[in-house]
């Protein structure tokens, strides 16, 4: 994998997505974000990491909650994979997107 990675987002309207790349030595590569309702940190989010199968959500790969800055980690995760994150807070569905590694 190279030091950059290509990404691609599906965000609502009016929604705003920030993400970082940070390749590493070893080069793997992992997601890491941070959960917010527009302006304040959401702390327990529920934030699940699936592959994909085409359009639909494939195997769990792992799930994670946000700590007290709203914040989550993946990795390392495969190279030439879709991933499908969504994220619950209190039973609703916050967010969906779909990442390309």
């Amino acid at each position: 994998m190279s030091a950059f990675a290509k990404f691609y987002f599906r965000p609502s309207k009016g929604e705003k997505i920030h993400t970082v790349v940070v390749p590493r030595e070893d080069e793997s590569c992992g997601i890491f974000g941070r959960v917010t309702d527009g302006e304040a940190p959401v702390s327990g989010a529920f934030v699940l990491l699936f592959e994909t199968e085409g359009t639909q959500a494939g195997p769990l790969v792992s799930s994670v909650t946000t700590d007290e800055d709203g914040s989550f980690a993946f990795g390392p995760l495969a190279e030439s994979k879709l991933y499908l994150v969504k994220v619950y807070k209190d039973g609703v569905k916050l967010r969906e997107l779909e990442i390309s590694v």
